[in-house]
């Protein structure tokens, strides 16, 4: 048998890679997006699975910079993670797992994350689900919003070329008001965002784009969405609606509340807080229909991690962390911060006040997943009366963590 090996990806391997790609996730993707979703991940960033000279897993990561509370930090964006089905239960994914972190830690991302196709694939490598997504639902001809001052902006049909850096601004705002958020790149915006290719629009309209202008004409907010359907059973997929200031976001839903010939609006990867039904006369017209996770997040390099993010309190607490795939993470860690401002972790020899797996912190980490709900699940023990309350009320964010695109 042909021993199996792990390295970055080549040119040559390139129709390989995109084939193992289509028979994992049962697709058949035309040729040019092929090349685009490669042209995104630098190969150096690539992990592939080679039995002898024929590809059988791919992996690879992006890098990004996901907004944490109180700033930012470089994060490898996983992505592409397959195992051909002839090759599973050979230490396949858990090889190319390890390159990538390796891969990672290198570059300077004390972070990694990822969408799992699969709940119950990526717990066992230390990921936690940071960031969970909402989709809300609203009939068409809804009243709009009413709780919310009138604001100066006007609405306006833009054309998707060229529009990016009039976009970048408002998604940047949202970055420093949400955690779990990534940056983007110009090569993203125009490959990935605005890109409107016919042969994958899956049967829907094509991608149009609403911005809301001040009266400086600066953008301050934006929808990008689409039409599915036929006439009289029209519904808009609301792909992005971005607006930092709440009284924009009002305005662009009272747009979609009047567009005419509209059965549903239907708005996928919103926050789980979404402010939307607070906003109406009715509360039940927004209608939430889904709830899931989004943003699963690991630790890459703990102390790192732990120091770059604000805290909501003052902590001088003593944590014990298992990390069974990052030795480096496993032991006692002493996390200091004060309200807001500087943290720092170091180890120590203390007895540890907390005792969690590496996948609940991580799941914590953002704020959006509380630490008394993850106790409760059997995933963190108080071993320190009060403790969990005062880690608690530190890692807590005022608005939860959001993911608003997949990766």
């Amino acid at each position: 048998m042909p021993e199996l090996a792990i390295r970055s990806l080549t040119d040559a391997d390139a129709g390989a890679w995109d084939e193992c790609i289509d028979v994992a996730f049962h697709e058949a993707t035309p040729p040019a997006s092929r090349e685009r979703g490669r042209s995104l991940i630098p190969p150096e960033r690539t992990a592939a699975a080679f039995d002898g000279e024929r590809l059988v897993g791919t992996s690879g990561a992006y890098p990004q910079r996901l907004s944490i509370p109180g700033g930012e930090l470089p994060c490898a964006g996983v992505t592409v993670v397959t195992v051909l089905p002839t090759h599973r239960r050979r230490g396949i994914l858990t090889r190319m797992m390890a390159r990538l972190f390796e891969q990672a830690l290198a570059a300077g991302e004390p972070i990694a994350a990822l969408w799992a196709a699969e709940g119950g694939i990526y717990g066992r490598f230390g990921y936690g689900v940071a960031a969970r997504t909402a989709t809300i639902e609203l009939d068409g001809g809804s009243p709009p919003p009413v709780r919310a001052d009138a604001p100066a902006v006007e609405l306006a049909l833009l054309p998707l070329e060229g529009a990016a850096p009039l976009l970048a601004p408002v998604w940047e705002a949202l970055r420093a008001r949400r955690a779990g958020v990534p940056a983007r790149a110009e090569a993203w915006w125009r490959r990935r965002v605005l890109d409107d290719p016919e042969h994958e629009r899956d049967r829907r309209r094509p991608k149009r784009l609403v911005v809301a202008r001040d009266d400086g004409g600066a953008v301050r907010g934006y929808a990008l969405y689409r039409a599915r359907g036929p006439e009289g059973s029209t519904v808009l997929e609301v792909d992005e609606l971005i607006a930092p200031d709440p009284v924009v976001e009002a305005a662009l839903w009272g747009f979609f509340c009047g567009v005419d010939l509209v059965e549903r609006v239907r708005a996928e990867l919103r926050p789980v807080d979404d402010p939307l039904p607070y906003r109406l006369a009715d509360f039940r017209q927004a209608r939430t229909t889904v709830v899931e996770d989004g943003l699963w997040l690991r630790l890459l390099d703990l102390p790192a991690a732990l120091a770059a993010r604000a805290y909501a309190t003052g902590l001088d607490m003593t944590i014990a962390v298992a990390d069974a795939r990052l030795p480096a993470n496993d032991g006692t860690w002493r996390l200091e911060a004060s309200p807001g401002g500087d943290a720092r972790c170091t180890r120590s020899d203390r007895a540890p006040q907390l005792a969690l797996d590496v996948a609940a912190l991580g799941a914590a980490y953002l704020g959006g997943t509380p630490l008394a709900r993850l106790a409760d699940a059997g995933r963190v023990r108080e071993l320190e009366p009060g403790a969990l309350a005062r880690l608690d009320l530190a890692l807590r964010t005022p608005r939860a963590p959001w993911i608003p695109e997949i990766f």
